[in-house]
């Protein structure tokens, strides 16, 4: 009962957070009902083009709930986490082997890069901004309705894709009809497929949000900057039976990192999803500003393996050459720009798309060199085993 104590509350809590995005959708297209602006995933172009509508004010009350929470937003109120946590669900209950073999043991693919993978795309996101500010002299205003002057979510101005795509469909010619509802909404639920089931059957649970996620360049910064802000503490000794680490969905070995830093895990990329809470037997860790208590019992391995790993987490590094890692970001941004001219959320599509062909095309030829390798070794030794016959003949 303990072990989904939290992920019962996390999980109904995302749950509500999309009943509000399909009843909010509903209203605006269904009935003409503008409670406020219609998506909230550009607050940050809106903010920064000086248009305060309530996505703007809603990153803005993020930004300030990390002093607090840290960065509680992104595991029980994140839209796109609500997805991943379902794609992850289904993809267990189907029991898909290929995912499975990675999410029984938590292995959670990375690039050494990720930070740079987030920043050029972080900066993609905010280009349309820029370009607004070239053409339109910089305007501020007040109006919580007001949709973000970039947003080109499919249906967008009764398009199905962005106006500036090279084909497109429109939509609601003559007047809005159920089908004109669905084909955009079934564009979009194909994003957050690749998203987030595609992305995750490569490359372990939460993918999205270890590897690319571009709001975490937003976060972090405010992340540990006072004692008030709440983490993951050790409440009392710990048995160092790794469970937490082993349960971290973002990959960070929480075991370690509270032995080290004060009994607290100040690693940047937890999101407070409490998977280490529920999942340690003997209830030694707690979300809390408290200071922790103190480890009593020392914890062998980690002393006489202290902390070498600067990256300080747990992901697999796919064992691919830090040139060969560049090159493949590079790669898949240029398919995420190829594809983001259907619309700005389509990026995401061909970025993760070509990321994930194209390494897995590396990882082939690579394979396929290792054998190669492996056979000339067998041949050479086969020849000179030959050749000893002959002479002994």
């Amino acid at each position: 009962m303990h072990k989904a104590k939290f992920q019962n509350r996390r999980i109904f809590s995302l749950m509500v957070v999309h009943f509000y995005i399909l009843l909010h959708f509903s209203l605006w297209y269904g009935v003409g009902v503008k409670i406020w602006g219609k998506t909230a995933m550009m607050g940050v172009p809106s903010l920064l083009a000086g248009h305060i509508n309530a996505a703007a004010i809603m990153v803005v009350l993020v930004i300030l709930s990390v002093l607090l929470y840290g960065r509680a937003f992104c595991g029980w109120a994140c839209h796109l986490r609500g997805a991943v946590e379902f794609s992850d669900w289904v993809m267990r209950k189907l029991n898909i082997s290929g995912y499975q073999r990675i999410r029984k043991k938590n292995i959670l693919f990375n690039t050494r890069f990720r930070w740079l993978f987030r920043s050029i795309v972080f900066f993609i996101l905010l280009l349309p901004v820029i370009l607004y500010w070239i053409r339109h002299e910089y305007s501020f205003y007040f109006n919580v309705q007001k949709p973000s002057p970039m947003s080109d979510l499919p249906g967008n101005n009764n398009l199905l894709f962005s106006v500036n795509s090279p084909f497109n469909m429109q939509l609601a010619t003559h007047g809005m009809t159920i089908l004109d509802f669905i084909i955009p909404f079934v564009a979009g639920i194909f994003i957050v497929f690749v998203m987030t089931f595609v992305f995750n059957y490569f490359y372990g649970q939460g993918a999205f949000c270890r590897i690319l996620c571009p709001y975490t360049i937003m976060l972090v910064p405010f992340m540990n900057l006072n004692a008030w802000q709440k983490k993951i503490t050790r409440i009392s000794n710990c048995t160092g039976c790794r469970a937490c680490s082993d349960n971290c969905p973002q990959g960070i070995d929480v075991s370690r990192e509270i032995y080290h830093y004060d009994g607290k895990v100040i690693n940047k990329e937890c999101i407070k999803c409490y998977h280490c809470v529920d999942a340690c037997s003997s209830q030694t860790l707690a979300d809390s500003r408290k200071k922790a208590a103190p480890q009593t019992k020392p914890i062998h391995i980690y002393e006489k393996t202290p902390w070498q790993n600067s990256y300080k987490h747990l992901q697999v590094i796919e064992p691919f050459h830090p040139v060969l890692d560049v090159i493949l970001i590079v790669i898949a941004i240029v398919c995420g720009s190829i594809t983001s001219r259907l619309g700005g959320f389509w990026f995401y599509v061909g970025t993760i798309g070509g990321y994930i062909v194209f390494r897995r095309l590396i990882s082939w030829l690579l394979t396929e060199e290792v054998h190669l390798q492996n056979r000339k070794i067998i041949t050479k030794s086969q020849n000179q085993m030959g050749q000893k016959k002959t002479m002994v003949t």
